[in-house]
């Protein structure tokens, strides 16, 4: 084996490691985009006037126009978004009622 083996190696990680963090933060901002958006379309606000928090658990609150709303957002196929508003979600292992 040569003694480039264990470079090629290292820096095989390394870009598979830059490559998830660099994903991670594009779907962050998708899904922070996709919130600010729902809030502006749904209270006819312009979304450069709505401001969008992360709160982790894929929850972002979006505040803009007098309004503010806690959505869970998700990516679906095809890096389709959605955001819900929280409260119409039924948290897991609750029963719907």
């Amino acid at each position: 084996m040569s003694a480039r083996a264990p470079r090629a190696e290292s820096s095989f990680w390394l870009l598979l490691v830059a490559g998830t963090l660099v994903a991670a933060c594009s779907t962050t901002g998708a899904l922070k985009t996709a919130a600010r958006d729902t809030l502006a379309s749904s209270n006819k606000c312009p979304a450069e006037q709505v401001q969008v928090e992360e709160l982790g658990d894929s929850r972002y609150r979006a505040t803009g126009c007098g309004k503010t709303e806690t959505y869970v957002c998700k990516v679906a196929e095809h890096a389709v978004t959605s955001c819900l508003p929280e409260s119409s979600v039924t948290p897991l292992g609750e029963p719907p009622r």
